[in-house]
């Protein structure tokens, strides 16, 4: 940051108390009082700021008050002219009072007439700001152009120190940091100051983003183990799903899969205790760790149970597909015509009392359902042959050969 550079020298308002300035004259004073109050009030913030960080922040206290209070009457003063001025609708009137106002003299807090007119309270100001500004620049800190910078290197020093308290860890170097800085700033010397503050600062910087990283991983490993939690609860449910499953399945079909239905309680809940347990940057490490592992046996639990419920619900969907497929072609046969087929009966009877069964052998249900199938479409697209007396069991070489003509 820059050191506040002196105040430009004040406009000058036009005209005087018997003298009534143009309209012109008034509007151009208001854009160059606008700047110069712009300026005032940057320069104020500035050399208030560096003050406080002075070796004697008390030896600037009643120029800098004295300064703002002045600002406040000049500032007011041109919100008056701006309202009389009216942007320009006046008559001799308000151009009369405008002129009283830029030269009348500022009320003071109480309203009362003060000592100073609008131009000797900007004259006034400004000597006081230039005052400040070369007092400062002698100062061995306010002076030393490294203030704010300063400043900023102290707050991050508070902060690493307030992160240091809630993590519980130790920052041995930070106090070390802070020692050398506040060493060096009691010197007085400018040059060692500046270099001292630019090496600390970058040190300070490192550390204080070494102690959020850490923070944000154990917010991340809080937030993981809740997550462990809600996924350990769903496999749990799922476990008890899975078990049923297979179950049910090894007492409704013929040879089923031969597979082991792992239990997540073998597992047990995340690992918490030692996160909540940790002080040290080596603990938590170790409970990150063990997290992790923790989480990788999980998710092959995991993998495990969708297996399993994949082997043991295929044989059971396949069992109802086929269920399915033998009612919607007996359907078909009936709408056609051969509900009471006694060949298409026979079929149907035998692939539905093995559908039906337990323990279902699935794989020559297939085939039952497959010969039903293939005898249904027969018997359909014979209703549309010319020999309607077709039958799906008649085969051509079942045929007795017919004489020759």
């Amino acid at each position: 940051m820059t050191e506040p550079s002196p105040l430009a020298a004040p406009p000058v308002p036009p005209g005087t108390l018997t003298l009534v300035p143009t309209g012109r004259e008034i509007v151009v004073y208001l854009e160059e009082l606008d700047a110069w109050i712009s300026h005032l009030s940057a320069t104020l913030a500035r050399i208030d700021a560096d003050a406080q960080l002075a070796t004697r922040p008390d030896l600037y206290t009643a120029d800098i008050t004295l300064a703002m209070s002045l600002q406040q009457s000049i500032t007011a003063r041109r919100d008056d002219l701006v309202v009389a001025f009216d942007s320009g609708r006046v008559g001799p009137v308000e151009l009369a009072e405008s002129s009283r106002l830029m030269w009348g003299r500022l009320p003071d807090p109480l309203g009362a007439p003060s000592a100073f007119t609008l131009p000797e309270a900007c004259t006034l100001v400004a000597a006081l700001v230039d005052r400040v500004i070369a007092s400062l620049s002698h100062d061995a800190v306010a002076g030393s152009g490294v203030a704010a910078r300063l400043a900023a290197v102290r707050a991050a020093i508070e902060r690493c120190r307030s992160h240091v308290e809630v993590l519980g860890t130790a920052a041995p170097d930070l106090e070390r940091l802070a020692a050398e800085l506040e060493a060096v700033v009691a010197t007085g010397e400018r040059v060692a100051m500046q270099a001292e503050v630019a090496r600390v600062d970058g040190q300070i910087t490192a550390i204080e983003r070494d102690l959020i990283k850490e923070a944000s991983g154990r917010a991340r490993t809080a937030h993981r183990l809740a997550e462990l939690q809600v996924r350990y609860d769903e496999l749990s449910r799922r476990t008890a799903s899975v078990i049923e499953l297979a179950e049910r399945c090894r007492s409704r079909i013929v040879d089923p899969p031969i597979l082991a239905v792992p239990s997540v309680s073998v597992l047990g809940s995340p690992p918490g205790a030692r996160a909540a347990a940790a002080r040290t940057a080596d603990d938590w490490i170790a409970a990150r760790t063990e997290i992790d592992g923790y989480a990788t046996r999980l998710e092959r639990c995991g993998r495990a149970l969708a297996e399993a419920e994949l082997a043991y619900g295929a044989p059971l969907r396949r069992r109802d597909e086929l269920r399915g497929l033998l009612g919607a072609y007996r359907t078909r046969a009936a709408r056609s015509g051969f509900a009471e087929d006694p060949v298409l009966e026979d079929l149907h009877r035998s692939a539905h009392g093995l559908l039906w069964s337990a323990p279902c052998d699935v794989v020559e249900a297939e085939r039952r359902v497959e010969r039903y199938q293939a005898a249904v479409r027969v018997a359909v697209d014979a209703d549309h042959r010319p020999d309607a007396d077709h039958r799906p069991d008649d085969r051509p070489d079942d045929r007795p050969d017919e004489e020759a003509p």
